[in-house]
């Protein structure tokens, strides 16, 4: 593997564990630069998880961080905070694991989660299914959308990896 394609694997790990950029968006753009398949898919689910992991185990500090930060601003709950929790209790954790990281990412689904009364483990577990059923369907979307559109030069990295 040569050093711009490690370069490559190394952003978008990096990309995918920055909240709202998320795997399920970093990998497909890397798909579409003709990065491969599998190794994009791992890499950028990895990225995400290893920052959601960090985000779970540390709760009790972001959480109390996060509520008096919504003190200060004068909005005990915002709007995110009201549609997680009205998706909270219609759908329950595994509800707002699938359906919040697409509004507003996977780390502040995990947050809410974690602020509404979800366990860390419960947590962990419906949230990393969740980005991993986001990304490998979208991923799966854009590599069949590319192929059926049947464009030639796809791979826009190439123009900046040596050969």
């Amino acid at each position: 593997m040569n050093t711009s394609l490690l370069v490559a694997y190394i952003i978008v790990f990096l990309l995918s564990a920055i909240p709202l950029f998320e795997a399920f968006v970093v990998v497909p753009v890397g798909i579409i630069g003709g990065m491969n398949f599998i190794m994009t898919l791992i890499i950028g689910i990895l990225g995400n998880l290893v920052t959601l992991f960090l985000l779970i185990v540390l709760v009790d500090r972001i959480k109390k961080w996060y509520l008096e930060r919504q003190k200060r601003k004068g909005n005990e709950n915002s709007r995110k905070s009201q549609r997680a929790e009205q998706i909270w209790k219609k759908y329950g954790l595994p509800g707002l694991a699938f359906i919040g990281p697409f509004f507003v990412g996977s780390h502040f689904t995990a947050l809410m989660a974690l602020i509404l009364g979800g366990s860390q483990k419960a947590t962990f577990f419906w949230v990393t299914l969740s980005v991993i059923a986001w990304t490998v369907g979208l991923s799966i979307l854009v590599l069949f959308g590319v192929d059926f559109m049947n464009l030639e030069d796809r791979q826009f990295l190439s123009r900046f990896i040596e050969e």
